[in-house]
């Protein structure tokens, strides 16, 4: 019988019972899962020198203060702050003040400060010294979906993946060693959760997390099913979601250019090289509306799952140093895959995963890329087919550059990507998603279609 992954409980003494709290005190913020709304996030904080757009003017009206001006893409509208005291604030705003001493200055505290930074932070008023070294540590663009404006990342989850960053080099150091990888993969994913400092509390998104999350700590719960007349039942353990991203048309389309048909099917089982690598079903739990696709993680982890994950991440370090991009991106994009069907944490899975993929992409590529819907695409396809669309993705969005040039590059691509998902949403199969895509071959690209 293959050897169990036991690893020792994390130690995280006060940081994680106040991350306990914070999860039962703190509600959920509202996000969809995917992320793709935008709006503001990045929370200013008292040592932070805040900036306001030349130009802005500050009017009154029955609501409240209205911010106007400048390059604001709309008026913003301060409820119930008379315009005098909002001007005053600004003009305290001298390119060296810091919140604090604005507020002090100018007295502005306690339901005015909310209402003005609620309204106007990320909007009209800038932290931008705050972003710069956040951007410097780790490019916004990386740990993301989909790149968006800086101020729609949440502060706390991108120091702690600046800080994940800084500290990939001591997994790196040890990858010939799967237990010891192990163990310091779960010091990183602990980093993730609650900072370095054990006081950067980051929520992750996923419905998991309402019955509890320990940083660092592996789930080794299995996934549990039975048949019923009615269809599969979930009745307990880890699931994934696993939903045909795109639409039907999309993903039959995806699956055929990639020659791996089995792709779309509404159940699968994955194993490689003797190895159990989780399944896809359809089905529901209770408390379900309706069935739905999923992926089961394999269960139990072992050694020999350890063993995989990191001799690929160990191909792709050592390919690196030798400048074998395409040797990188195979060990990059087997051990992303590996990574987020194992689902060894109850959340916070690709995240983790995918900065440590773009560490290493970085070094060969000069940039990393945006997580796209690669994590749900790795729960479907074999590794032959997943290899193929992750150099793909890799070669569509790794963007280099300064910060701004390299945004605004990346927000176009993001603008043509959807543009061409929402019209293939609306196909019913390959033939006439074909059709579609290839009307917009360079949009087709960054949706992972490859007609070659």
């Amino acid at each position: 019988m293959p050897e169990a992954l036991a690893l020792p409980e994390p130690e995280l003494g006060a940081a994680g019972a106040a991350y306990e709290r914070f999860l039962c005190e703190v509600p959920e913020n509202g996000d969809d899962y995917l992320r793709t709304d935008a709006r503001v996030r990045f929370e200013p904080r008292d040592d932070d020198v805040l900036l306001a757009p030349p130009r802005l003017t500050v009017s009154d009206s029955a609501a409240g203060a209205v911010l106007a001006g400048g390059t604001l893409p709309r008026a913003v509208v301060v409820p119930g702050v008379p315009h005098e005291r909002v001007a005053a604030f600004l003009a305290a705003l001298d390119g060296n003040a810091t919140l604090a001493e604005a507020r002090e200055r100018t007295r502005l505290a306690g339901d005015a400060e909310r209402a003005l930074l609620q309204a106007a932070f990320g909007i009209a008023l800038f932290a931008p010294h705050a972003v710069t070294a956040l951007e410097r540590a780790v490019s916004g663009a990386e740990i993301v979906r989909f790149p968006g404006a800086p101020y729609e990342i949440e502060r706390s989850y991108w120091a702690n993946m600046a800080a994940v960053r800084a500290r990939l080099g001591e997994l790196e150091a040890c990858l010939d060693d799967a237990r010891r990888s192990f163990s310091e993969l779960s010091k990183l994913h602990a980093v993730a959760l609650v900072g370095e400092d054990g006081r950067s509390f980051y929520r992750p998104q996923s419905r998991v997390v309402r019955r509890g999350l320990l940083p660092g700590a592996l789930w080794h719960a299995a996934s549990r099913t039975e048949e019923t007349s009615e269809g599969t039942r979930l009745l307990a353990g880890p699931r994934v979601q696993a939903p045909l991203i795109g639409g039907k048309g999309y993903a039959e389309l995806l699956a055929e250019l990639t020659g791996d048909p089995e792709a779309t099917l509404p159940s699968r089982s994955h194993t490689d090289e003797g190895l159990d690598w989780g399944r896809v079903v359809t089905g529901r739990a209770e408390g379900d509306a309706a069935a739905g696709p999923w992926f089961c993680p394999p269960r139990p982890l072992t050694l020999a799952h350890a063993e995989s994950l990191f001799g690929a991440l160990r191909r792709a370090v050592r390919a690196q140093a030798k400048d074998d991009q395409s040797a990188v991106l195979d060990g990059l994009a087997d051990f992303h895959q590996r990574f987020v069907r194992l689902h060894p944490y109850r959340a916070c899975n690709q995240a983790l995963a995918m900065n440590v993929v773009n560490a290493v992409l970085g070094r060969v590529a000069g940039a990393g890329m945006p997580h796209l819907v690669l994590d749900h695409v790795a729960l479907r396809f074999a590794p032959p087919a997943y290899r193929r669309l992750f150099a793909l993705a890799a070669r569509q969005w790794c963007v280099e550059g300064a910060p701004a040039a390299r945004l605004t590059h990346l927000l176009r691509k993001k603008g043509d990507y959807f543009a061409l998902v929402g019209r293939l949403a609306a196909t019913s199969d390959a033939d006439a998603a074909a059709i579609v895509a290839r009307t917009s071959p360079e949009a087709a690209r960054l949706a992972l279609l490859d007609f070659g």
